[in-house]
């Protein structure tokens, strides 16, 4: 696996964290592996499915890419939607691990229903991923958590003190989560534009994705147009409902040790499904 193809684990990791693997809540465990006093960090969730429709997937970039045509001056081509989606990749592939405090706001359009959460995210090459939702805006105390170490996907449940794992391996997963173990490329697996709520000093992507797949519609990358990070991702599902994450005190190649994306079931937790094995 080249450089370049695991560069997107982190930052297509985001989207795919949004779509699914929601609602679990994590309990601060003392002496946990999950206990991020241990190292110094923290986590919140990430998702499956599979189905496809390519009509709307269509429609979505046909519609994002008269975009193109309407960029406020100052548009040229070093901030074409092919341009600034490879200095986004170039930057990715140069990037060992992430971290990052963020909010999250889902909003369901048929509920008129707006949820909003805070974290911590980490990602680090290959594969390693761990989110930490907190309570409130404070970030004291956690509620939820997911992590993998690029094998194993760990779900621990505050509310039912519950542990729940998934393999990576798993035919079910290897779709949604392909990503997440940097076989992709974004010019390669999407058609990419430029939003028209884009502007010269806020660049904003839109990704459609090549291979319809039920899981989302498109996706939208805020870029800084200075480090070409990525600072907030939005999702969009096939029913118009909208998953946005906003990157917040990003640091980069902080050297995060392996220990914080692994896990081990406490004693007093419940692992539901103790028969599956990912050997």
């Amino acid at each position: 696996m080249t450089r370049a193809n695991r560069c997107t684990q982190l930052i297509l990791s985001t989207f795919v964290a949004a779509i699914g693997l929601a609602g679990l809540d994590m309990p601060d465990h003392p002496g946990s592996a999950l206990e991020p006093a241990a190292w110094g960090m923290s986590i919140t969730h990430a998702a499956e499915d599979d189905a496809s429709s390519s009509s709307e997937n269509e429609d979505s970039g046909a519609s994002e890419s008269t975009s193109n045509e309407t960029r406020q001056e100052g548009d040229d081509d070093s901030m074409s939607a092919e341009s600034i989606a490879q200095k986004v990749q170039s930057i990715y592939s140069d990037t060992d691990d992430f971290q990052a405090e963020f909010k999250q706001t889902y909003r369901d359009v048929a509920a008129g229903d707006t949820k909003v959460r805070w974290g911590k995210v980490y990602f680090k090459k290959p594969g390693k991923m761990r989110w930490d939702y907190y309570e409130d805006e404070s970030l004291e105390s956690r509620t939820k958590t997911l992590v993998s170490d690029g094998d194993i996907f760990w779900i621990y449940e505050l509310e039912f003190d519950q542990v729940f794992k998934k393999c990576l391996g798993d035919s079910q997963l290897s779709t949604s989560l392909k990503f997440l173990m940097g076989q992709g490329e974004l010019l390669e697996d999407f058609e990419v534009s430029m939003t028209d709520d884009s502007t010269f000093e806020t660049p904003e992507l839109a990704l459609v994705p090549k291979e319809p797949t039920s899981k989302y519609k498109k996706v939208h990358f805020q870029v800084d147009p200075e480090t070409y990070r990525v600072d907030e991702t939005t999702v969009f599902d096939p029913y118009g409902n909208t998953n946005t994450i906003d990157f917040r005190t990003i640091e980069i190649d902080n050297n995060l040790p392996d220990s914080g994306f692994e896990f081990e079931v406490p004693e007093d937790a419940r692992l539901l499904n103790r028969e599956k094995d990912c050997s």
